[in-house]
Parts: C-alpha cells; structure tokens; sequence
C-alpha cells in the first residue's frame, strides 16, 4: 500500500508568484489520478482556460476570485470550487495575503486549453 508522507514531497521552484508540488502523481504511480498544493501569492492571476476533466480546488487558506463561466465568486478557506469539464476559468489573488490550493483532478497529465 503506498503511503506518501508530505514531509518528503518538495515545493517546485517558484514561478511568477506562484508555486506547487504534487502529492499524488504519475511520479508516485497513478495513473489516473493528481493532487497538488499550489500556493498562489498576491496578485497572481492565471490565463482563462479550460480543462476536459472535472477539477476540484479545496482552497485551504486564504481566498482567491473565481471566475467560473460567467459566474464571478470570491472562494474563501474551507470551501471547494468544482469546475466541470470544458467550463471556461481563471482564478486570481487580489487579497494581501497567500492563497493556498488542492487541487485535484483525475488524470496523470492535465490538459490545459488557454483561451486568451
């Protein structure tokens, strides 16, 4: 049964805000199957895009905008967002404080189409 302790999965260096690490990937077998942290800085925005999967994002701490479709939100820590597949999205830091994600979807690899 595998077992993977958190303590031992390292962050990806930092990109323009933002930074990740993978808890459950293809690097610790799935196949079907991801679950990251992300912890997104003020003032990050990503692309508006769409996947062809389900994602879930668990915000943890903090909170971030939602624009899901063309519904506008403020998702705060202790909630989930659910973004079906094919629904345009981008999600943005406006707060002062990090934002922190899990996100899970389920494939090894996400597809990422960006519309802007």
């Amino acid at each position: 049964m595998p077992i993977i302790d958190h303590a031992d999965v390292s962050w990806a260096p930092a990109m323009e805000r933002v930074r990740e690490r993978y808890l459950v990937s293809k690097a610790q077998g799935t196949e079907s199957l991801t679950i990251k942290e992300v912890e997104i800085s003020p003032g990050w925005e990503n692309r508006l895009h769409t996947h062809p999967v389900d994602v879930s994002i668990q915000v943890m701490a903090g909170a971030i905008q939602a624009l899901v479709g063309e519904e506008v939100r403020t998702v705060r820590a202790g909630t989930t967002l659910l973004i079906p597949p094919g629904v345009p999205h981008q999600l943005i830091n406006h707060l002062w404080t990090p934002a922190m994600l899990l996100v899970t979807y389920p494939s090894a690899e996400l597809e990422t189409d960006n519309l802007d």
